[in-house]
């Protein structure tokens, strides 16, 4: 963006150009998730309007409201109405905030692709810091809240405390990605790490965990965490402990199956294991057989001709579910068209 592209619009409503980045530098997109937060907000853009001015980069600055009650969307129109480089989403209702992100995601046009809470409850000057860190290399940056719990006295905060430490280290051992706050709303992307990131449900949580699916080169920086001056947080809740716990086996399923589509295939899985139970199904059964014909003893009561029956038909519906699973992964990765790799850089 020029650098006059954070002034008003002009009469006619029109801005700088489409997307202001004309001047060589590199576009920032701020995604912010926004849900009833209509006195935080305008803040929330200001600070960093401020920081745009002065910054080497081009900003574009993506509020999305996800589906507020209170006066959220009006507040972000009227600065999407003034300043070419706001933008707004309105959700047509409460989606989510992994919803709110990918919203976010899609309509973002930048190099890199930083959240930001609503509420300033991370000081907006850790922007530039997080753009440092991916000049650097880097291809997602988390930051760290530090001092979030020390005015937590009393037990049901303690005890949020230790459940969130705990579920850190539990998602942790799951994906081999150890972060100290995943629910921090700073984040910064590459382009190449947004392009490919979907979100779905509540994965959100799981934002490091999915990155590293694509080989990302990451780190955690730590940052001072204040208390928001208005309203209260809407995306929290005694609930999501149960939702987390849930969501942990579907995410040590995806995280194997999409590091490493071709390690396992469906058809050596379950044709393997379905080799293995028919086989021994069919060894008993060869078994029993010999005691009727050669040895001359009834085995028409024996519980163990049940067992070789059942391992028989199990095998065999394993494999073929092994065929299938092979169809549906093939279906999937022509369908939507993703690769089985991801390319950082071509030179040619």
């Amino acid at each position: 963006m020029s650098e006059n592209n954070f002034e008003e619009k002009n009469k006619d409503g029109n801005g700088n150009g489409e997307n202001g980045n004309g001047n060589g530098r590199k576009l920032v997109s701020i995604v912010i998730p926004c849900y009833n937060e209509e006195k935080n907000i305008d803040r929330t853009i200001e600070g960093l309007l401020n920081i745009a001015r002065k910054s080497q980069y081009n900003y574009e600055i993506i509020a999305v409201n996800d589906g507020s009650k209170d006066k959220t969307w009006e507040v972000i129109k009227t600065y999407a109405d003034k300043y070419p480089s706001v933008k707004g989403i309105n959700q047509m209702t409460n989606f989510g905030q992994s919803a709110a992100y990918q919203a976010g995601f899609d309509l973002s046009q930048g190099d890199y692709v930083i959240t930001v809470s609503a509420d300033l409850e991370i000081p907006l000057d850790n922007v530039e810091v997080v753009l440092r860190k991916l000049e650097e290399g880097y291809d997602f940056v988390n930051t760290h809240r530090v001092g979030r719990w020390q005015n937590d006295e009393d037990a049901t905060n303690a005890g949020r405390s230790q459940k969130s430490g705990m579920a850190n280290k539990i998602i942790g051992a799951i994906s081999k990605v150890h972060m100290e706050d995943r629910g921090s709303g700073m984040k910064g992307f590459t382009r190449i790490i947004v392009k490919n990131l979907r979100l779905y449900g509540e994965m959100h949580r799981f934002i490091p965990d999915c990155a590293s699916v694509y080989g990302a080169r990451m780190m955690e920086f730590e940052v001072q965490f204040s208390d928001r001056d208005f309203g209260v947080s809407a995306y929290k809740g005694n609930k999501r402990t149960i939702k987390v716990m849930l969501d942990l086996m579907t995410l040590g399923f995806m995280l194997y199956f999409a590091k490493k589509p071709f390690y396992a295939l469906p058809g050596r899985l379950f044709g393997a294991t379905g080799a293995v139970i028919s086989g021994i199904g069919f060894a008993i059964g060869g078994y029993l057989g010999f005691l009727k014909v050669f040895m001359g003893q009834s085995i028409g009561y024996r519980p163990l001709l049940s067992v070789a029956i059942l391992m028989i038909i199990v095998g065999i519906q394993s494999m073929m579910m092994g065929v299938l699973g092979e169809l549906l992964m093939r279906i999937y990765f022509e369908a939507t068209g993703r690769k089985t790799y991801t390319v950082r850089e071509v030179r040619e």
